[in-house]
């Protein structure tokens, strides 16, 4: 699938499960979790804007190398490399994935000089922080470790919580931009060892591939079908807010978005398009129902959106495999 049509198939409806964590007491305490639904986002559009325009940066320099390369001067092409690199980190710093991995890194940190008491308390960023991205990164996994973190503190193992907590930080992947991300980097790097050994060709065959990754990441918040997701986490917001005529709008918006993306999309990933419009018209019946009954819920909507969410959620995910 080329790169155009697989950002065609980038579509979330963002609701995440948000966590309030807390500590009972400072010896041998059991984290308890209190789980409510609320939405949320993984970045916010600034952020997105700012990631969209670093990653246009990353490009720029990718092209510059080699326009380099070509023109035979490795020097050059070489910095521009490395210019590349130090802004993919930039933009690795921002996301939410890494965030996590720090709390992460503090707690493998203090274990090897403070007691497993002492450590306790550095699971709770880390408990909030996963459950403020539950739903658009999958973390059932992660969050298996971190309990069995969680239990080695408790019995003063701080081997197997060092373990735990590497194989949960591991875990840890926003598709949506880790994925591209890393292989971007992935080749971006081979072309400076390829540099290094004054294999030119093989160093652009490498950034060429670079482009691609970098592409999805640059462009996808100008996509149609990043318009719509964004759309419909305005609907989920004034729906949160009981606002239905709001929320019928913002679906209505999306699913004007959603036409506008389906007349570029392949067919397979046209037959799902269509088949999100049509749970999408289900949803601005029932909260049309519900603006006419003066603010009286109508049963199963929420699971009726969270439904909708998870048959989208792996949209994106196929869009990216190859960039495992």
């Amino acid at each position: 699938m080329k790169i155009k049509k697989a950002l065609l198939s980038c579509f979330l409806c963002m609701f995440v499960f948000t966590g309030l964590i807390t500590a009972q007491s400072a010896f041998g305490a059991k984290i308890e979790q209190k789980v409510t639904m609320i939405p949320a986002k993984p970045l916010t559009y600034s952020e997105q804007k700012l990631i969209s325009s670093l990653a246009v940066k990353v490009l720029k320099h990718i092209v510059k190398a080699r326009g380099d390369i070509y023109d035979k001067n490795p020097k050059t092409a070489k910095t521009e490399i490395n210019q590349a690199l130090k802004l993919i980190e930039i933009i690795r710093a921002g996301l939410p994935t890494t965030k996590i991995k720090d709390y992460i890194w503090v707690a493998k940190k203090h274990l090897s000089y403070e007691n497993t008491d002492e450590v306790m308390p550095d699971l709770v960023p880390i408990y909030t922080s996963l459950e403020a991205v539950e739903g658009f990164i999958p973390i059932e996994e992660v969050k298996e470790h971190v309990d069995k973190a969680q239990e080695a503190l408790e019995d003063k193992d701080k081997e197997k919580a060092k373990k735990e907590l590497a194989l949960a930080a591991a875990g840890l992947v926003f598709v949506e931009i880790d994925l591209p991300l890393g292989y971007t980097e992935r080749k971006v790097t081979e072309a400076a060892h390829f540099l290094a050994k004054n294999e030119a060709k093989k160093a652009d065959e490498a950034l060429k591939a670079a482009e691609e990754g970098v592409q999805v990441i640059s462009v996808a918040i100008y996509n149609p079908v990043v318009l719509a997701e964004k759309s419909l986490w305005q609907a989920a917001e004034q729906y949160a807010m009981g606002k239905y005529k709001g929320a019928v709008v913002a679906l209505n918006r999306a699913k004007e978005y959603l036409k506008m993306a389906a007349k570029k999309a392949d067919k397979k990933t046209k037959e799902e398009i269509d088949e999100l419009r049509g749970k999408i018209d289900d949803l601005e019946k029932k909260l049309d129902d519900l603006e006419k009954k003066a603010g009286k819920e109508a049963k199963g909507l929420k699971e009726d959106m969270k439904n909708a969410w998870e048959k989208t959620k792996g949209l994106f995910h196929k869009a990216v495999d190859k960039f495992k």
